[in-house]
């Protein structure tokens, strides 16, 4: 194959992506918005919304008007629409620390703590030492009077019984000494002030136990569907807390079932880290993707025909919901749950559909909703992996072509699709842990194969447990069956902890580093799924490179 039809393959395999998948070029070009109001310096926004509106009058215009030139225009017009509404966006949402502050700030009292009104905006999470809540500051108490003010903090308050019964939407008086969080020192770095102003956080403080006072409650204090979320995930944690199980136990049960990771051990923590599956203790997208298989088993036997595949369709979104619900409406079930239930929708439409379209339009939804979603790592992961599943699993799972005569090369098949599932979510997945994490877990194949397949019986074992648990027989006998998963899945991943480099820990990769690493994964790709042949060197290439540059970091530490 000569240069010339290699780049023709090449540019036509990138073109029917496109044009089968739109909704990949919009996510693209929105998301280049926000990379740009991230890392550029700031533009008015006045500057931004009349360039979006006069990019968006121009993209109308070549729809109204189909003369030939507005027809050669139409694409690159919808790229600088988009990016300009993305930038435009990534702009609106950019925390300032005198965002919602009156204009002298916190006031003219010094170095003197300042009297405010705080709502707690989420559950509090408990730390080894404080209670950790993100606030809304309502009211600033200046010389004269209280100012109102819309600005957002991250609150510490110590250990005490009286910090325990804190709840979402409490209302407190403070008197504190609000500060900048610690910045990164270096490129490398977390930076914590950062990872805060994504989530509309400016500013964060310590109130000691006599610098809080709980405030009366308001008769629309606890009212709303978010106030009833939380109050219904105590309310389970409360009943799981209930049952017959060791702490370790409860801790992973609460975990699995609402999210709740505050009475996870932390060497269970880490334990489930080095078997590689400390995902099953974070409710996201694969717990979703259960509860909705677990929801539609009752309608499997029902074939795909349309009035059967639409009730399963439903029920599916049903369940989906109510488990957002569990979690308290925790971000990451949030997009979980937004991104099955378009999936659920096209397949509701349609024998047919289009599972990276309807990804991306999911993923479109959310950055519209908050475009700082771009830059978390459960974001990242969550959808990485999604995208690994559709690119991989089926070419690999290809590669072992069984007949489906016999019971038993059904069940070798399973295995092998699960196989393929996830080495697709792990490869997909690697250059974010390496970025993100420095660490890798070699065999954590081994646990995902074991372990992962039948997190639907422990979420639905869990579930009869909480449901039944005031019935002694069937919530007894859920509480023991509950027990004996656990234990196994206990003694399986301590053993896939003690194999040898069970984690590899402390691994350099940088931002070209990992640029390399996903774009030998895209290569590889290209080379699947459209058997372009100059691909695989190419990705043999990118490897290279980044060895090469790793040696020339490493040679350069030596020398400093």
């Amino acid at each position: 194959m000569d240069g010339k039809s290699t780049s023709h393959t090449l540019t036509g395999a990138i073109a029917s992506l496109m044009r089968r998948t739109p909704m990949l070029r919009i996510v693209l070009a929105l998301s280049a918005g926000i990379l740009l109001s991230e890392y550029l310096p700031p533009v008015p926004i006045r500057t931004l919304i009349i360039s979006t509106t006069v990019a968006t009058l121009l993209l109308t215009a070549t729809l109204i008007f189909k003369l030939y030139w507005n027809k050669a225009l139409f694409s690159p017009l919808l790229w600088l629409a988009l990016i300009a509404i993305g930038w435009t966006t990534g702009a609106l949402h950019t925390t300032d620390p005198a965002q919602g502050l009156p204009p002298d700030g916190w006031g003219t009292q010094g170095n003197r703590p300042v009297t405010v009104v705080a709502t707690l905006t989420d559950t509090p999470r408990q730390t080894p030492y404080t209670y950790k809540v993100p606030v809304r500051i309502e009211a600033l108490r200046t010389d004269t009077a209280w100012l109102p003010t819309n600005c957002r903090m991250m609150l510490y308050i110590p250990q005490d019984n009286t910090s325990a019964t804190l709840h979402y939407g409490d209302r407190l008086l403070l008197n504190i000494s609000p500060q900048l969080p610690s910045d990164a020192t270096n490129s490398n770095r977390f930076n914590y002030r950062r990872y805060l102003l994504h989530k509309g956080i400016a500013w964060q403080a310590f109130a000691r136990p006599n610098q809080w006072t709980l405030l009366p409650s308001e008769p629309t204090q606890h009212s709303g569907i978010i106030a009833w979320s939380k109050q219904l995930q105590c309310r389970l944690v409360r009943r799981i807390q209930s049952c017959r199980l060791t702490p370790n136990q409860q801790g992973i049960a609460e975990a699995l079932l609402l999210g709740w990771r505050d009475d996870l051990d932390p060497s269970t923590v880490q334990q489930f880290h080095n078997a590689g599956i400390l995902h099953l203790l974070c409710v996201s997208g694969l717990h979703v993707g259960i509860v909705a298989w677990l929801a539609g088993l009752g309608f499997y036997f029902l074939g795909r025909r349309r009035w059967p595949r639409i009730v399963k369709g439903s029920v599916q979104i049903a369940a989906i919901w109510l488990f957002v619900l569990l979690t308290g409406m925790a971000p990451s079930t949030l997009r979980a749950g937004v991104m099955f239930t378009l999936l659920r929708l096209g397949d509701m439409m349609q024998r047919q559909s289009n599972s990276l379209n309807n990804l991306c339009t999911s993923a479109l939804l959310l950055l519209l909703a908050d475009p700082f979603l771009l830059f978390d790592v459960g974001f990242q992961l969550s959808y990485t992996a999604v995208l690994g599943i559709i690119a991989w699993q089926k070419p690999l799972a290809d590669l072992l072509p069984l007949p489906f005569e016999k019971f038993t090369h059904r069940c070798v098949h399973y295995v092998w699709r699960l196989i393929c599932l996830t080495t697709a979510a792990q490869m997909s997945t690697a250059p974010l842990m390496l970025y993100h994490f420095h660490q890798f877990t070699p065999w954590s194949l081994i646990a995902n194969l074991t372990i992962v397949p039948f997190a639907g019986l422990l979420l639905a074992t869990v579930m009869c447990m909480v449901a039944f648990v005031r019935l002694p027989l069937l919530g007894g006998a859920a509480t023991w069956l509950l027990r004996q998963e656990l234990t196994a899945t206990d003694a399986l991943t301590r053993w896939v902890g003690t194999l040898p480099n069970a984690t590899l820990d402390n691994l350099y990769c940088d931002l070209p580093m990992a640029l390399l690493l996903v774009l030998s994964l895209l290569l590889l790709t290209l080379f699947i799924r459209c058997r372009i042949r100059w691909t695989l060197p190419a990705a043999a290439g990118c490897w290279l490179l980044a060895a090469v540059y790793l040696t020339v970091v490493n040679i350069g530490v030596l020398h400093q």
